[in-house]
């Protein structure tokens, strides 16, 4: 097994896990688009990397960031993102 194998693993795990959490709180329907992305953040102030979560459905486009890493992000972290604009 290659070094990276496991942390790409779990980052598939943990989008997938983030994806449904997202789901639930943003209230989309299976017709819904929701996507997890792990970025590097280069605005002053930002820590190094971000998880920006986004619902894409008819007419409407919402969007959340979570200043953590992907692998380091909770379900809490998720609904105050949610609910908040950012956590």
């Amino acid at each position: 097994m290659l070094g990276g194998s496991r942390n790409d693993e779990e980052k598939r795990r943990r989008t997938r896990e983030v994806k449904g959490w997202a789901r639930e709180l943003f209230e989309a329907g299976e017709e819904d688009t929701v996507m997890v992305t792990e970025l590097r953040c280069t605005e002053p102030g930002c820590p190094p990397e971000e998880t920006v979560i986004a619902l894409l459905k008819v007419g409407e486009k919402r969007q959340a960031k979570v200043h953590k890493p992907l692998v380091e992000v909770t379900r809490e972290d998720v609904e105050r993102a949610i609910r908040g604009g950012h956590a």
